[in-house]
């Protein structure tokens, strides 16, 4: 009997150590899981931002116009008038009187020609000289002014003809915001290499810069159309003093997405840091977002709805064709920022609930 009892109790013992060794080691497990979640939610919202501009432009300086004016105002000051008198003394017989002589005779003219002119008048001569450098003169000052107007209604109509050619995009008051968001499948890496190296190496600061990060990026997704899945698109015209509110509102919403920027190249100045890497093996349905925001001079809507593959196409090269003199603003941004993560199908429907598959 007590050989049994003693059974009993060895058997209870040794099922009970099963199940607290059976229930440490479910713990272990899910407190792996949880760190290697918290680790892959923390990796899959790190994301890239690069851009620069703005929508305001310097008016040209009238420091030209007004250093014109000045200096075609013609001086105020000039010599005062000799005497008379004093060159009549000069020219008269200082040993008479000068009220006794004729003032209009001057000596070396009568010497010089007396005797081959008799009827030269000397007062006269001097008077019509003066009269033929005077009408001169006024002649010369006319045919300037006559020049300098033609000059400035024809460089006025050559202007406003050159506007006229531009299609009325610039000069006006109003300004297009347009955001472009596509979502590819992560088989696509290489366009997270290639942004990431774009956003590292360009110059944002300038306006070629600048240009040069909108074309590339657009033309990095042109490349990649087998790995399209979904996209969002807007693209609206408003006054130019409402512009940069609606553009920063969307760059707010597309940044809240993100739980760290670990690269980031606004205006020339990089920044970049190290975040946690998921493997890029944990879920075979992964995928990559990238947005691209756009403020131009332009007075319409850059592009309309896109349905399929055919219009991100084409709304993607009309993007990468826009002018330099149109582009205000870009920004570009992408998640995950490295090529090692992606996001998985419920966090793309989650964060982007607004793209429309294709």
């Amino acid at each position: 009997m007590s050989k049994t009892k003693l059974q009993f109790c060895a058997a209870t013992l040794l099922t009970f150590t099963m199940v607290q060794s059976i229930e440490l080691g479910f713990n272990d497990r899910k407190l792996d899981t949880f760190l290697l979640k918290d680790q892959q939610v923390y990796a899959k919202s790190s994301a890239g931002r690069s851009g620069g501009g703005s929508f305001t432009r310097s008016a040209p300086s009238s420091s030209n116009s007004s250093s014109s004016s000045k200096s075609s105002n013609p001086s105020k000051s000039s010599p005062a008038p000799s005497n008379p008198s004093d060159d009549r003394d000069t020219l008269t017989n200082p040993s008479q009187p000068s009220s006794n002589r004729p003032s209009t005779i001057v000596a070396p003219v009568i010497i010089n020609n007396s005797t081959n002119n008799p009827s030269y008048d000397p007062y006269r001569s001097t008077t019509s000289t003066s009269s033929n450098g005077m009408s001169w003169f006024v002649w010369i000052i006319i045919l300037l002014i006559v020049f300098a107007i033609v000059y400035f209604i024809i460089r006025a109509i050559m202007m406003r003809s050159k506007q006229i050619g531009v299609g009325n995009d610039l000069g006006n008051e109003t300004f297009t915001v347009s955001k472009l968001q596509v979502a590819l499948f992560a088989q696509a890496r290489e366009v997270q290499s290639r942004l990431t190296k774009l956003a590292l190496e360009i110059d944002t600061d300038s306006p070629e810069g600048l240009m040069t990060l909108m074309q590339e990026s657009a033309l990095a997704l042109v490349r990649t159309p087998e790995n399209w899945t979904h996209v969002s698109c807007s693209s609206q015209s408003v006054h130019r003093d409402k512009a940069e509110e609606v553009f920063n509102k969307l760059s707010i919403e597309e940044r809240t997405k993100f739980s760290e920027e670990t690269l980031v190249n606004v205006r020339g100045r990089v920044s970049q840091r190290s975040s946690a890497i998921a493997s890029p093996d944990k879920d075979p349905s992964a995928y990559i977002v990238v947005t691209l925001l756009i403020g131009t001079e332009h007075d319409q809507p850059l592009f309309g709805e896109i349905r399929n593959t055919q219009e991100l196409r084409q709304a993607l090269e009309a993007i990468a064709s826009i002018p330099v003199s149109h582009l205000l603003v870009f920004e570009l941004l992408w998640s995950p920022q490295a090529d090692t993560d992606s996001l998985t199908y419920d966090e793309l429907l989650e964060e982007y609930s607004n793209m429309t598959q294709i």
